[in-house]
């Protein structure tokens, strides 16, 4: 069933994806206090909301009652898709049999032309061994990177925020670029010209940044 959300609008599954879930719950307190400071008083803060479930939406509009929200929608991951595909033990780095290339990750969908303020993203984190290494944790933060470089609000720039008990990826969201950190509320403002570079690199080992062929091709094309 699909239905409408302030501006935004969210796909309501009846059987939940259990990888994307996160059972932490929501300090609002914290998430109150990195926020708080990001609206001048002269508009309307506009937030995108990720991975959230109904309740917590709800709670959202009565924290910050004069914004205006959207749902991020997120198509999950095939489950085909894990994190030995994405990072292989061993890659043809030489192409001999086939170019290696990565399983694609579905882009988050949001109303076209919406510019945000915020992101909020609620991130899982099971905190066992290994949590780190999570394709549905490493997609919606993907996601959030997309988002954030995709619906800035100009030279205002974007925040993005994560609601999780674990620390985000650094090499997508450094530690320069963390502005507050209120308990599990994580609040970044990227740059979003690296970050964009970035989001141009294969999402993990399982594909070469630039095929050995096409830069051999590339060093030929200067002579």
């Amino acid at each position: 069933m699909l239905y409408r959300f302030v501006s935004g609008w969210i796909w309501d599954k009846t059987i939940p994806d259990p990888r994307y879930v996160s059972l932490l719950g929501v300090q609002w307190e914290d998430v109150y206090k990195t926020v708080e400071n990001l609206n001048d008083g002269e508009r309307k803060l506009k937030v995108g909301l990720l991975n959230f479930n109904s309740t917590e939406i709800g709670s959202w509009t009565q924290l910050l009652p004069d914004s205006d929200f959207s749902i991020i929608r997120l198509e999950h991951a095939k489950e085909s898709t894990t994190w030995q595909t994405l990072y292989p033990e061993w890659i043809d780095e030489e192409e001999e049999t086939e170019i290696p290339s990565c399983p694609s990750l579905p882009d988050p969908i949001f109303p076209r032309g919406t510019h945000f303020d915020v992101v909020a993203v609620k991130l899982p984190c099971t905190r066992a061994g290994g949590w780190s290494r999570d394709v549905a944790r490493l997609h919606l933060q993907l996601s959030a990177a997309k988002v954030a470089v995709t619906a800035s609000r100009g030279n205002r720039g974007i925040h993005v925020l994560f609601v999780t008990d674990c620390f985000p990826i650094p090499n997508l969201f450094s530690c320069k670029n963390l502005v507050k950190h209120e308990g599990n509320a994580w609040m970044y403002k990227p740059d979003l010209k690296a970050l964009r570079e970035k989001l141009r690199l294969p999402v993990g080992s399982c594909e070469l940044a630039v095929p050995l062929k096409a830069k051999g091709m590339s060093y030929c094309l200067h002579f």
